[in-house]
């Protein structure tokens, strides 16, 4: 009997060395692979078992890199599970296509086992790289980012057409086709379907009700049913307009959650043009933003529309003027981020925002998109009545979204410094635009090239405006807002 039980220890040992060998083995295989060299003469070690550890080696690579990143005192985010195994199935089709245009499927296992394999090190080397480029600045360090998020699937795709290529010694002709469908069936959604592979994140306290920091505070059952309270109370603390002067009235959109420096510039815009233009209880805040779930409404496009519905019921559409304030993050193809966890929020593009202005019946419009490719909203809002000013050009990046910030660049040289030097809003873009460039260049970033279109007929009506902030009006001063909403 014992000796039954030495040999069953002993048969278990040996069926992990060959395991650990085999591992090993595809190990080194995929480190050619990796770098396009000539395939080891011994082949993979194929197996299911061997292809299930390759998958669970990435998961605890990608683990530890986010733990290095987060800190060891973060969660584990089972959820992000199904996405970090996004490429699992990419990887299968294109090695049985691949494998198929040879007419040799059988091996489909073992190019899995090999792209799979040249995965974990292309993953590690880019991570490395991206690690050696943390915190630097410079164009060459925006374009190498941008790199390196579409440098691995691209990678693994040519790994997964050449490796299989050699596998079954596919024919010249036939090995373009091959790359086509690796790139098409593995680069193309991994580079394009944004998806949420974070499987560890930082600490954060579920119950702190008071700050509603916590990573899921929007989906806690008190922000919940509070949320339409708070935008029906932000609705409604904007008061009717004030007769003998033009009435400014203002929007302000902090569009994506995981960022501070949004909701750091929407708050301190609020503050500023309650203290210089008189907007307090003419104002609406729109806020995603953990910290601010029990305070503020969040921003979507719903929430947005109703506030521009509001403010065009109250206002006078011949004399008064929205000043409409669009800060977060955007695409190359001008969508405005409306991002907030574990919501599914749409994100709002240029048609949307003019359709939305038209149907509230808003006139005379000052509109400021402060986020990368701004510069796409002009066409689309560009009127007589309108004024628009964009923190980048179309197809540049705009800069400053770290989370430490108060302001980005743009918001910084705009709102913080040209709008206390002028009360001119086309004066303030004069003022702030060299400076941004100025700033852009000394810290060898690719200019932004922020955008100002003027409406023939706006520049009469902020002027009316302006005379009102003086004093300048038909008879009635303008009224001391300070006690019409806390804000």
């Amino acid at each position: 009997m014992f000796g039954w039980q030495d040999g069953g220890q002993e048969a278990r040992r040996s069926a992990a060395r060959d395991f650990l060998d085999g591992l090993a083995r595809n190990l080194r295989y995929g480190a050619r692979a990796t770098f396009f060299a000539a395939p080891r003469a011994d082949g993979p070690a194929v197996s299911w078992t061997q292809l299930a550890a390759l998958v669970g080696l990435s998961v605890l690579l990608l683990l530890a890199e986010q733990m290095i990143q987060a800190g060891l005192r973060g969660r584990f985010v089972a959820g992000g599970l199904p996405y970090a195994l996004f490429s699992v199935p990419l990887v299968l089709l294109a090695s049985w296509a691949v494998t198929s245009l040879g007419r040799r499927a059988d091996q489909t296992l073992a190019l899995m086992i090999v792209t799979l394999s040249a995965a974990v090190w292309i993953g590690a080397l880019v991570w490395l790289l991206e690690w050696s480029v943390d915190g630097s600045r410079g164009i060459w360090t925006a374009w190498l980012r941008w790199g390196l998020y579409y440098l691995p699937p691209v990678w693994v795709a040519l790994v997964a057409a050449v490796a299989g290529a050699r596998m079954i010694e596919l024919p010249l002709r036939r090995r373009g086709v091959a790359v086509v469908i690796a790139l098409a069936v593995i680069a193309v959604p991994m580079s394009t379907i944004w998806i949420d592979r974070r499987l560890w994140a930082e600490p954060y306290d579920e119950n702190t009700a008071e700050s509603g920091a916590g990573y899921n505070a929007l989906a806690r059952e008190d922000a919940f049913y509070l949320q339409p309270k708070l935008l029906e109370r932000e609705l409604a603390g904007v008061v009717p307009r004030f007769p003998g002067h033009p009435n400014l009235f203002l929007v302000s959109v902090a569009g994506y959650a995981n960022q501070d420096v949004f909701m750091r510039e929407v708050k301190s815009v609020d503050a500023l043009f309650a203290e210089r233009y008189g907007t307090r209880g003419h104002s609406i805040r729109l806020i995603n933003n953990r910290k601010t779930v029990l305070e503020a409404p969040i921003a979507s496009r719903t929430a947005l529309a109703e506030s521009l519905q509001r403010v065009g019921a109250v206002m006078n559409r011949d004399e008064d003027v929205l000043f409409l304030f669009l800060t977060s993050h955007a695409s190359r193809d001008q969508k405005f981020s409306m991002q907030f966890y574990p919501l599914q929020l749409t994100d709002l593009t240029p048609p949307d925002l003019r359709r939305m202005l038209d149907d509230a019946g808003i006139r005379n419009r000052v509109v400021v998109v402060s986020s990368c490719y701004s510069g796409g909203f002009v066409d689309a809002l560009k009127n007589d009545d309108t004024l628009i000013i964009t923190a980048s050009a179309p197809d540049r990046n705009s800069f400053g979204c770290s989370n430490e910030a108060d302001f980005t660049y743009f918001g910084k040289a705009y709102f913080d410094q040209a709008l206390r030097a002028t009360d001119s809003f086309i004066e303030a873009f004069n003022i702030a635009a060299p400076n941004i460039a100025a700033r852009e260049k000394k810290e060898d970033y690719e200019p932004s090239n922020p955008q100002i279109f003027v409406g023939s007929h706006i520049g009469a009506t902020l002027e009316a405006l302006r005379r009102g902030w003086r004093g300048e009006t038909n008879g009635e001063s303008a009224p001391d807002l300070g006690k019409a909403r806390t804000k």
